[in-house]
């Protein structure tokens, strides 16, 4: 908390989820460090942008980069399709869907001044951020056992890959018995 001559300003406490204790936001910590909390305000244009399984995302993202708002014009059918955007439960599937419209015709339109190709890259850039943070951190799935096994690898390389083959040596070359 703040402190002020005579006394004390009022802080909001605020809960970290990975941080297991309660830090002040703006409280000095035990480290000596401050804590403070940032949080993005995303405009409706921007909060409206699906979260797409990623290689769709990354599809959207190759679109954007050459051919502006064709992309994001194909992640607004994404919409329909069932993907998910912060902005659905506020507005609903029809609201974002126009929205995602509205921004793929902004990006051909202000294409002819750079600006909406640098937009439409960006855009395609949110998509595949949005589909990473996403599809990786979901719990019991293909990504998130792939990330386990990564995250083996990463930790002892020599013990993850000799536990899955068992090589022999024949001359110079060697062979897999298990493939």
């Amino acid at each position: 908390m703040a402190q002020k001559e005579g006394g004390t300003e009022q802080g909001h406490v605020k809960t970290g989820d990975n941080l297991g204790a309660k830090a002040m936001v703006g409280a000095p910590t035990a480290g000596g460090g401050v804590v403070v909390e940032v949080r993005e305000k995303k405009g409706p244009l921007r909060a409206a942008i699906p979260t797409m399984p990623f290689p769709l995302a990354v599809i959207c993202l190759f679109l954007n980069t050459f051919i502006p708002g064709l992309g994001t014009f194909i992640s607004a059918f994404t919409v329909l399709c069932g993907a998910r955007s912060e902005l659905i439960s506020e507005r609903g599937v029809c609201c974002v869907f126009w929205l995602n419209v509205a921004a793929a015709l902004i990006q051909i339109l202000t294409a002819v001044i750079m600006v909406g190709w640098i937009m439409s890259i960006f855009w395609g850039m949110d998509m595949v951020i949005l589909a990473s943070q996403y599809w990786l951190q979901r719990p019991g799935s293909s990504s998130g056992r792939l990330r386990e096994s990564l995250s083996r690898l990463l930790i002892d390389p020599m013990d993850s890959l000799t536990s899955s083959i068992s090589p022999t040596r024949d001359g110079d070359l060697y062979f897999c018995d298990d493939l």
